[in-house]
């Protein structure tokens, strides 16, 4: 073994040099016995496998640096294995290839693509990275336990998964009084309504456009360009960056300005890339969200938005005028008003025909876009302060009286109470899981579909629709919650107390939260007088998630 220092130069260059040309060219080096070698050798085959163990261990133990410098290039080269020749998969049909690669989590696949070329050509095929994205897309992945929703196209139809974009979560506002906040923007909603002119406003029941000449939400334009294909473990890669930055968090923040008074309703599309936003000023303001710069205003409400929602085609917007407007999205002229309400229409919710309204005369207005015909919902005591179709058969509604209720629209009755909340619930949010195929069970998707409210009585409730059981309280914020938004994964809910706490849908515990300095004033003064800092509404993307306040501003 002492001629091994000679070769200590070639083993820096090539680990491959192992003692057995050592001890081919020992025998004519002086000092070397042989016989002690072979006969050692030979007392080492006999040993038992514990033994020889423990011998290798001892005579470790014993060797110079040098020893060991060649003993691990000679077990290096021993141990070295060539998968491209002693395996069976460059020799297998591509099915049974991509069949035993489909086992492999995502970093073993791009290990295995590193072996050789016809490797790299297996585990780069589209078909297992398409399996990946649907273990993680829209469901947590049973094996990891990470995972991220898909985005979606105002609940209209699915939209292929663009590419990932750097998570932006919002700044909120500076800290507020508990319950003197609460207090005073409860009653700074009512004041709204009631210390604005109403008698004044003009009756336009003769529409400016016929209802046959209203778009139908149900019609679909297709894209005049087929987009380019985009290999699926690249899409992997970009949703996998993005649910990182859910989990560090990692995010960039931006602030923009438009409103000139507290922003009252949003609605946010990242596949259009456009956002919508109503406010105390009566001005309906769209975004272009790449650029969070204003590219149109639409006037004619004579109080505050307080809903808006679109699409590809139309934004309807509600308001505490009495009136629904409904405006073309592409000329931005407004097609039709509902004006025969009785008092300030506080939210709206539609899908395809069916628009539904919540008053402040504590009644729900069903409206048939294409008929025009209507009827009302009457069991709360008073605001409706949310409302949201399910199915097209159900709708789910909050009110100041503490309610939320199901109510099934066909028989007009109510189908089920949620029972639990202590003081107004202002907000409520459903999680759909979505379907991928005709026979998708339940339990494919992710669970049942949840639903999720936001009470001045401080808590975040997750309860289950099918049973109307409460899942999950959520503990975290300092005073009432005015606002929540939810996808297949995650809650996100703004308060009082300025702060956006982002939940886990599933096991209901707190990600993370966000409490940043808010501006308070901005060149102009509330209505009200009350704390600018506010958070009035939240909406979520898989990317996004954005806020408006009492501020006027967007975050």
């Amino acid at each position: 073994m002492s001629s091994c220092n000679n070769h200590l130069e070639a083993l820096h260059d090539d680990h491959i040099a192992s003692c057995v040309q050592c001890l081919e060219a020992g025998g004519e080096q002086k000092g070397l016995e042989s016989e002690a070698v072979d006969a050692a050798a030979a007392a080492f085959a006999a040993m038992t496998p514990a033994t020889q163990g423990a011998v290798v261990a001892a005579l470790v133990r014993l060797m110079r640096p040098s020893q060991l410098r060649c003993l691990a290039a000679t077990v290096a080269r021993i141990t070295r294995v060539d998968f491209v020749q002693i395996t069976p998969i460059s020799s297998l049909s591509p099915e049974l290839s991509l069949r035993i690669l489909q086992y492999l989590d995502a970093k073993s696949l791009c290990r295995a693509a590193q072996i050789a070329r016809v490797w790299a050509r297996l585990a780069d095929d589209d078909l297992i990275w398409h399996r990946m994205c649907e273990q993680h897309i829209d469901k947590k992945c049973k094996t990891c336990g990470w995972g991220l929703p898909i985005i979606r196209n105002s609940g209209r139809r699915a939209s292929p998964v663009p590419p990932a974009q750097q998570l932006a979560i919002p700044f909120t506002a500076t800290n507020a009084t508990t319950t003197e906040t609460t207090t005073a923007t409860i009653s700074t909603k009512r004041k709204r309504l009631d210390s604005d002119p109403t008698d004044n406003l003009s009756s336009s029941s003769s529409n400016q456009i016929s209802l046959s000449q209203l778009p139908s939400p149900i019609q679909f334009q297709p894209p005049t360009t087929i987009p380019k294909r985009r290999l699926w473990k690249n899409i992997y890669a970009e949703r996998l960056i993005v649910e990182r930055n859910w989990r560090k968090p990692q995010f960039r923040a931006s602030r923009f300005v438009g409103h000139t008074d507290g922003i009252m309703s949003m609605q946010f599309n990242d596949c259009k890339q456009r956002f919508v936003t109503g406010g105390h000023d009566n001005i309906i303001r769209v975004w272009d969200s790449e650029t969070n710069k204003c590219i149109k205003e639409l006037t004619g409400h004579t109080q505050g938005v307080s809903g808006v929602q679109f699409d590809d085609q139309i934004i309807i917007s509600c308001s505490l005028d009495r009136t629904v407007r409904i405006w073309s999205m592409k000329t931005f002229e407004m097609i039709r008003t509902f004006d025969n309400f009785r008092d300030g229409v506080v939210c709206l919710h539609y899908v395809d025909e069916l628009l539904a309204t919540g008053c402040a005369d504590t009644t729900i207005r069903i409206i048939n876009l294409n008929t025009g015909k209507f009827f009302h919902l009457r069991g709360h005591i008073d605001w409706v302060n949310k409302v949201q179709i399910y199915k097209k058969q159900y709708l789910f509604s909050c009110s100041d009286d503490h309610g939320v209720r199901m109510w099934d629209i066909s028989t007009k009755t109510v189908v089920r109470e949620f029972i639990g909340h202590h003081d107004q619930v202002q907000s409520l949010s459903i999680s759909l899981p979505v379907p991928r195929s005709a026979r998708a069970s339940v339990e494919s998707l992710g669970g049942s579909p949840k639903l999720v409210t936001g009470s001045t009585d401080k808590f975040v409730k997750i309860w289950d629709i099918e049973t109307g059981k409460c899942l999950h309280t959520l503990y975290g914020h300092e005073d009432g919650v005015m606002c929540v938004a939810s996808d297949t994964l995650r809650v996100v809910s703004g308060s009082h107390d300025n702060k956006v706490i982002v939940w886990d849908l599933e096991s209901g515990k707190r990600i993370h939260s966000m409490e940043m300095e808010r501006q308070s004033k901005i060149n102009f003064t509330n209505s009200a007088g009350t704390n600018g800092g506010i958070i009035n509404c939240v909406q979520l993307s898989d990317t996004k998630v954005l806020t408006g306040g009492e501020d006027g501003v967007i975050s």
